[in-house]
């Protein structure tokens, strides 16, 4: 399988692989397991807040604040990507 190339300067390597996922996992696991559930069925899987509420039984206005923490929480914790790279909000 082919992946299309980014431009980052630098080559994948095992070694930033597993730093990356360590410190994204470690992100993630500070967060409750309502929240981490809400964020990774959203930005993960696409799923809609509704289809999110009804599978970990929280309204569908709690769910979008779950993602909306997460994703602070984790761009917070994270280095980032490149030294060019600018952390946003959505």
């Amino acid at each position: 399988m082919s992946y299309p190339q980014d431009d980052f300067e630098t080559p994948a390597t095992a070694s930033n692989v597993d730093r990356v996922w360590s410190e994204f996992r470690a992100a993630l696991n500070l967060l409750a397991p309502e929240v981490r559930a809400a964020f990774l069925l959203h930005e993960v899987f696409e799923a809609g807040y509704d289809d999110i509420a009804r599978l970990i039984g929280q309204p569908a206005q709690v769910c979008r604040s779950h993602v909306e923490y997460a994703r602070a929480h984790a761009r917070t914790r994270m280095p980032p990507l490149s030294p060019k790279a600018k952390v946003t909000s959505r």
